[in-house]
């Protein structure tokens, strides 16, 4: 989309709409471990996705890149590795889409069940209006604040409206704290996610936000700390709100106990409540997935075509309508094969993956540029980035050893990864260039990263021919081997020069 001014509390009011479905449903499969258990799960997660957003809100406001993780990953940890975090990352808004569609299809079944046969209707109209909400960029932020209205006021609804309600002995059931000890914790770690994924999205807006640097580090931190309100309010709402564990762990929408006493209607019927926030989630990750493709494609990492944008609006429509067809067909893989579960775990396993990446990322500018200019300091700091990147690694690790899913959804993710590096390596890797975005944002990263590499391979020449020409001889020929070094390291500064010059061809074997 063309950049339009618009203020943080727009930044703030998307990044609710994209994240809150997520508080509506789902979320409450983690208390089959106990209320306990899962609540300390709750709060790692919600720790680390505000160290995250954090560091990403400061990263911003340096290096406001639309690319998403790929980015300072190309930077930091190679292009190979920074394609396949891109690919993870889009991989991720795409799987969470169809998950969210599939659910928000579900629902609808619920209350009509006539639907059930032509389920896919509701969601290709899913997909048309999330699409069409992003032709018009006007539209869109008209459009994304009523759905912030709707959606978290409905759910202040039932926070506020159910406290006449609450029997706060629910809470203190012992029977009902810890289920499954240390192996339920684990396997139930990964769903807290469902309470805050997406916010880290937020950056994708840059390129059509007129001033990034500033709005949208001040739009990410507040909407981070109204989720983390939220969540906690409606955690603890849900178990205490009768009939409490364990029927709340096992339902589709939790919050319909609430409506249900609160309006004495149907439990189909309260499920339509659900419906706002749902589909918010799902159009939220649309435009992410789409200006991570079109970025991609701008670095020539993907084909070139998916970079076409609207002559008029500016909106990334070829990227936006292959994201969305993929999707669109993995709503009938997830319903027909039942992979709803399994398919979660594969988006957040791709997720956490990108999410260390841009932990890495942030420490690495936090290191090298600490005096480049930035409008945001993350007051956690490196210390914050490797908490997070703790918690990413202990729910990589629940995903791939404790699911009881026989493996199946490391089996997928693995595949996708090695269909991806057969691509890379195919395609990508003879034709990736710099975007005009990353030679703005990024080529001092690029460059600086290239130029420290060059430091290290002289050096390391130097120690060799010193110790090779000083081993078993005279102090002569120590002195020969001073005067060599001497001499190499005169050229030294030159080579370094001389590669820096030429880093926007970087593309070449020594990159590759």
């Amino acid at each position: 989309m063309t950049q339009v001014n618009v203020s943080s509390f727009d930044i703030w009011a998307v990044g609710i709409c994209v994240v809150i479905g997520g508080q509506y449903f789902s979320w409450n499969l983690g208390l089959a471990a106990g209320t306990l258990s899962y609540g300390v799960a709750v709060g790692l997660m919600g720790s680390a996705y505000l160290c995250l957003s954090l560091s990403m809100a400061e990263v911003t406001s340096m290096v406001p890149f639309a690319g998403g993780a790929y980015g300072l990953g190309r930077c930091t940890l190679g292009y190979y590795v920074g394609f396949i975090l891109g690919c993870c990352e889009f991989l991720e808004y795409i799987i969470y889409v169809s998950v969210s569609v599939v659910t928000l299809g579900d629902m609808l079944t619920a209350q009509w069940t006539g639907l059930h046969d032509a389920v896919w209707v509701v969601w290709f109209l899913s997909y048309v209006v999330g699409c069409a909400a992003f032709v018009h960029s006007k539209v869109f932020w008209m459009w994304t604040r009523l759905l912030v209205v709707v959606s978290i006021g409905l759910l202040l609804l039932y926070c506020v409206g159910s406290m006449p309600y609450l029997d706060v002995t629910l809470i203190t059931q012992s029977e009902f704290a810890i289920i499954g000890g240390g192996y339920g914790f684990m396997q139930a770690s990964p769903q807290a996610a469902w309470l805050f994924v997406g916010i880290e999205s937020l950056n994708t807006l840059s390129g059509g936000v007129a001033h990034p640097k500033a709005t949208i580090p001040k739009g990410q931190v507040a909407c981070m700390l109204t989720l983390l309100i939220t969540a906690t309010w409606v955690f603890v709402v849900s178990i205490a709100l009768p009939p409490g564990m364990p029927s709340v762990s096992t339902v589709l929408v939790p919050l319909n106990y609430g409506y249900t006493k609160m309006f004495g209607i149907s439990d189909d019927a309260t499920t339509m409540l659900a419906v706002p926030a749902t589909f918010a989630t799902a159009q939220g990750f649309m435009l992410s997935y789409a200006n991570i493709l079109d970025a991609m494609a701008n670095s020539k990492l993907l084909p070139p075509f998916l970079a076409h944008r609207h002559p008029v609006h500016g909106t990334p429509v070829n990227a936006l309508l292959v994201g969305s067809a993929l999707s669109f067909g993995l709503c009938f893989v997830i319903q027909t094969c039942s992979l709803g579960v399994i398919m979660f775990n594969v988006c957040m396993l791709f997720g956490f993956m990108a999410y260390m990446a841009q932990c890495v990322g942030y420490i690495f500018l936090k290191r090298r540029h600490k005096s480049m200019e930035r409008l945001f300091h993350s007051p956690a700091g490196i210390g914050g980035a490797v908490f997070a990147m703790c918690v990413w690694s202990l729910n990589i690790v629940s995903i791939v050893g404790f699911q009881q899913d026989d493996q199946v959804g490391v089996g997928i993710a693995f595949g996708v990864v090695a269909l991806c590096s057969v691509y890379y390596q195919g395609y990508a890797k003879y034709h990736q260039s710099y975007s005009d975005e990353e030679q703005k944002l990024m080529f001092f990263a690029h460059v600086a990263k290239h130029n420290q590499s060059k430091r290290f391979r002289i050096m390391h020449m130097n120690r060799s021919k010193r110790y090779s020409t000083t081993s078993g001889y005279s102090g002569t020929s120590r002195t020969i081997a001073v005067k060599q070094q001497r001499r190499t390291s005169g050229g030294a500064s030159t080579a370094i020069e001389a590669e820096s010059s030429k880093a926007l061809e970087a593309t070449g074997s020594d990159q590759k």
